[in-house]
């Protein structure tokens, strides 16, 4: 009688797909928290208002860097006739839009009237303002 000798394979975990999925959540969150950017790439500096609201609902944002361009969508500025026109459809389509104009500090306060008319002749009723929420309590001072 002949006795053969069966070798077992040790059983083992293959690392290399979660070495995979280990690198692609990597890169995907490098990736992503590098982009962590305001809503607009314009630098501005808002005021601040203890009063602040945050709004959840749709709006269109209207910045107006510290020299008085006006940006919408598109990096270029773009002039108070032609900001009218781009809204006009939007207010068409969507009555209630809502247009935030974030404005920096130093913006004049004529330029930032000309953009609110420039925005209600488009259609909008009730433009509103960007600011920064303060961190200071009511009452106490800086």
């Amino acid at each position: 009688m002949i006795f053969k000798r069966t070798l077992r394979r040790e059983s083992r975990v293959d690392i290399v797909p979660l070495i995979d999925i280990i690198f692609f959540l990597m890169a995907f969150f490098m990736f992503f928290t590098t982009f962590r950017t305001g809503i607009s790439g314009i630098p501005i500096e808002l005021p601040q208002s203890q009063q602040a609201v945050t709004l959840e609902e749709q709006r269109v944002i209207v910045t107006v860097n510290p020299q008085g361009e006006i940006f919408l969508t598109e990096p270029d500025p773009i002039s108070l006739e032609k900001l009218t026109a781009t809204l006009e459809p939007m207010v068409a389509r969507r009555p209630d839009l809502l247009v935030v104009i974030n404005a920096d500090t130093q913006v004049k306060y004529g330029r930032l009237v000309e953009v609110m008319d420039a925005i209600t002749a488009a259609g909008v009723s009730l433009p509103a303002l960007g600011v920064e929420k303060s961190a200071s309590v009511r009452g106490q001072k800086k």
